[in-house]
């Protein structure tokens, strides 16, 4: 065995590599500049929309999710330039493993709206289901923790501990090929079980002052209605409480997102499974398997992770997956505020009762100056 081979054969392999210049700096500024992008035009979006009062929180995590990749790509740029350094080798590694749970989260999250819209009746507010994803949304934060602390520690206790460690990270990263695939069984579930009487019957309200789901459209906030409209759509003497749900299929845009949810569970599957391989299989340089090579980790962590955000961006996430906001959440039924048979519902700070005093007299002062 020549030097070279002993000196490989004496590092383990490790998933994208141990960086090199020649290819490092340029795959590197690559995937900061594709980000950098990205970032842009989700935020550019968030504000865009914010402005028209359409706020869609998942628009600044996919921005989150962007900061978070340029900032991987640069410690990989100084990976590259200070190989030696373990402080920027742990960073680089903590970043790698931290972004693409948001990606999880959002897809989670996604088909969760969707099982909501088929499924109002089971998935409500405080139902079973409600309370099982918020606590699934928690455990995979719990997950993220063990993981980048994990990988902070790793390097700097002995042999023994590095194993014990090395096993949480296992059981961390298998939690996460588990979340990724996770949004196909919930999309599943939401068809495979048939509707039932409750879920047809079930007060629910959508954006339905929203026109397209596609293009360059921007919904119109002089279309949203007040809380009094709100509430009108509900049937008197209802007591359930309502569900915010994505729009119904004959809108034309649940196929479409359905699609987005699949396509994008199994890239980001795939993605993790191949990157949680890495972990279970632990060789030298000299046999490294072709899931540890450098262009396997530019595949599943840069390439993916922009395919599903563009895909997202294109197919209008931002309005296929959007639900009113709770800000109306109040019983219908309460009576404790009607005065002369106006609910007094809030409206931006004020009640309806203010309102409608506002606007007689508003018209009592526009007859005056007529008379």
């Amino acid at each position: 065995m020549t030097p070279a081979e002993a000196a490989l054969a004496a590092r383990p392999a490790m998933f994208g590599d141990y960086p090199v210049r020649k290819h490092d700096i340029a795959g590197s500024v690559v995937c900061i500049v594709c980000f950098l992008v990205l970032a842009v035009v989700n935020m550019t979006m968030l504000r865009r929309n914010l402005a028209r009062g359409h706020k869609f929180i998942p628009s600044g995590a996919m921005f989150g999710l962007c900061m978070a990749r340029i900032i991987t790509f640069s410690m990989r740029l100084a990976y590259t330039t200070h190989p030696t350094n373990i402080n920027i080798s742990i960073a680089a590694n903590i970043f790698l493993a931290a972004g693409v749970v948001i990606l999880f989260i959002l897809n989670i999250l996604f088909s969760q709206r969707v099982f909501t819209s088929r499924h109002p009746s089971l998935a409500y507010v405080g139902s079973l289901f409600y309370t099982v994803m918020r606590a699934f949304y928690i455990s995979v934060i719990v997950f993220l923790i063990v993981l980048i602390v994990t990988t902070g520690v790793y390097y700097h206790t002995n042999h023994t501990v590095q194993q014990g460690i090395s096993q949480f990270r296992k059981v961390a990263m298998v939690y996460f090929v588990v979340s990724a695939f996770l949004p196909i069984p919930i999309v599943a579930a939401a068809y495979w079980i048939p509707r039932s009487e409750k879920d047809e019957t079930w007060p629910v309200h959508y954006a339905h002052w929203i026109e397209r789901y596609s293009g360059l459209y921007s919904p119109d906030p002089r279309r949203k209605p007040s809380a009094a409209e709100f509430y009108a759509e509900i049937p008197q003497g209802e007591t359930r409480r309502p569900v915010h749900v994505i729009p119904p299929p004959e809108r034309g845009a649940r196929q479409v997102s359905v699609a987005l949810i699949l396509i994008a569970a199994v890239i980001l599957t795939f993605a993790t499974a191949v990157r949680t391989a890495s972990s279970f299989v632990v060789v030298s340089l000299l046999e490294k398997p072709w899931y540890d090579y450098r262009v396997t980790m530019y595949l599943c962590i840069a390439l993916a992770e922009l395919l599903v955000e563009i895909m997202w961006i294109v197919g209008r996430v931002d309005l296929k997956f959007y639900i009113p906001d709770n800000k109306w959440d109040k019983s219908a039924s309460s009576t404790d505020s009607d005065k002369d048979g106006v609910m007094d519902l809030e409206v931006d700070g004020e009640t309806e009762v203010e309102l409608d005093g506002a606007r007689r007299a508003g018209d009592a002062g526009a007859l005056e100056k007529q008379l």
